[in-house]
């Protein structure tokens, strides 16, 4: 009898992008804030939330995307789904928000808590 091991597929690492970075190229991507909407209060220009601004549906596949959320964590588990439905261009912003005002950047108030 033989044992059959399964090949574990590679987890490729997610783009993160410094803050500096990410702003340069803002306008070529679409940035979405992936923020708990009971608690966000910020957000950067334009961005937009999933669900409530735009749905999964509406982008494509190939569309670049900036993820954020307040510290990174919340972003990277959004990223690592996208990548799994089969988007292609994906990065977070490397310490989310709290990352892009440390480095001087605008940040947007929301209405938020909601």
């Amino acid at each position: 009898m033989t044992a059959r091991f399964r090949k574990k597929k590679r987890i490729k690492p997610i783009l993160q992008l410094a803050p500096g970075e990410a702003k340069r190229e803002l306008e070529k991507q679409l940035v979405i804030d992936v923020q708990n909407p009971k608690f966000a209060t910020h957000m950067i220009p334009d961005a937009k939330r999933l669900n409530l601004d735009i749905s999964i549906r509406d982008i494509p596949k190939d569309q670049p995307i900036l993820i954020t959320c307040l510290n990174g964590q919340r972003s990277s588990m959004a990223a690592r789904q996208l990548i799994n439905r089969g988007y292609l261009n994906i990065c977070v912003l490397k310490g989310g928000l709290a990352a892009w005002q440390s480095a001087g950047h605008t940040l947007w108030r929301t209405k938020a808590p909601i």
